[in-house]
């Protein structure tokens, strides 16, 4: 039984902790991306997404 308390805490952390840090670190790239090319791209803009997908899951987790 304790390695069900385990894997609950695991995920937990996860959902917590890496999945925001994820966003946050996805955005970040996305701006730094945007700054050094003068504008949106393909590749901001799907960082971006990602990071408000992850953001949304991490919100829709906690209610």
């Amino acid at each position: 039984m304790p390695f069900l308390l385990a894997t609950s805490l695991r995920r937990w952390i996860l959902m917590s902790i890496a999945v925001p840090v994820g966003a946050a670190a996805l955005r970040k790239v996305a701006r730094t991306i945007e700054a050094r090319k003068g504008g949106s791209t393909a590749v901001t803009r799907g960082l971006t997404k990602a990071a408000d997908t992850a953001q949304r899951r991490g919100r829709k987790g906690r209610r």
